[in-house]
């Protein structure tokens, strides 16, 4: 029971680094009897493959970063609820992507926390729209869930943790979320809007620690939920801090970062000197979007 993770880069930029620098673009990275592999050879096949993708971050990264600051703290952090969410799946994810931890806290984790916080600062955060968001706001709730794909698996074990068998054993031998199975079926913290609709309204309905759902159908099978912990909402002034994270959040999608880059990125008088990229910002420079727009008419 997780979010997919999408990466949307192969992290090749050290490799795009190298081969973009060096003492002389005829020196060979790699050796052979039938002929060498040049720095401009190696350059050019990876511009010419993924060169629009990565001059556009590195150029972002250097105009966001002129303007806001992460810090390794928050990239560790950020790292941190990746491996909550995906457990011992993240690694073999990271590698099919092309990553290394090392090159998805540097080009990915970085890149999204400064568009973040490029997107944020235009987000309205006074007392009066935090209030508005705070009628409808909940706490965050911890949960276990064990889930299959059979409804009679689901009676049989929900009959078990009813009866005092032990939830999280149980989770670890029989769930098919096989991330949240190893920590017993445990998920990160989550609120409203974050889970399957059915799945959500199971486990807000569940208030004391401890408290057991009925055998509960959504689209990813058959759940038994656990509640682990259910705080309570307070009042505005108390519970302020977390409405204020948790509205921001809200308002942060993906469009909202793609806006805040495109307003950096006029700001940013950027010049294309190599003619073989100039493709490369129009996801920033609205040509691209122009475009769409023209062939749509037709």
């Amino acid at each position: 029971m997780k979010k997919k993770l999408v990466l949307g880069m192969v992290s090749m930029m050290g490799l795009f680094s190298l081969a973009a620098c060096g003492n002389s673009a005829n020196d060979a990275v790699v050796e052979t009897k039938a002929g060498d592999v040049t720095q401009q050879e190696l350059y050019d096949a990876m511009k010419a493959k993924v060169g629009d993708q990565y001059v556009s971050q590195l150029a972002m990264t250097k105009i966001l970063e002129d303007k806001y600051k992460v810090s390794d703290k928050e990239i560790d952090a950020a790292y941190k609820t990746f491996q909550d969410q995906y457990g011992d799946q993240l690694a073999s994810m990271l590698q099919q992507s092309g990553y290394t931890e090392k090159t998805f806290k540097s080009d990915y984790l970085k890149f999204d926390l400064l568009s973040t916080k490029a997107a944020e600062a235009s987000v309205d955060t006074s007392d009066k729209a935090l209030e508005a968001y705070y009628k409808t706001w909940q706490p965050e709730i911890t949960v276990e869930h064990i889930l299959v794909a059979d409804k009679a698996k689901a009676d049989e074990l929900h009959k078990k943790v009813t009866t005092g068998g032990n939830f999280e054993e149980l989770a670890k031998a029989n769930s098919t979320d096989t991330a949240s199975a190893t920590e017993g079926g445990k998920l990160a913290p989550f609120g409203p809007g974050k889970m399957l609709p059915q799945f959500e309204k199971a486990a807000y309905a569940l208030k004391n620690k401890g408290d057991i759902s009925p055998v509960t159908k959504t689209d990813a099978g058959y759940h038994i939920i656990k509640m682990l912990d259910h705080p309570t909402k307070t009042t505005f002034e108390k519970d302020k801090a977390q409405v204020k994270k948790d509205y921001l959040a809200s308002k942060v999608t993906a469009e909202a970062k793609t806006a805040a880059l495109q307003k950096l990125y006029k700001k940013a008088d950027v010049k294309i000197d190599d003619k073989d990229l100039k493709d490369a910002f129009t996801q920033y420079d609205g040509s691209a979007s122009s475009s769409t727009e023209t062939s749509t008419s037709k």
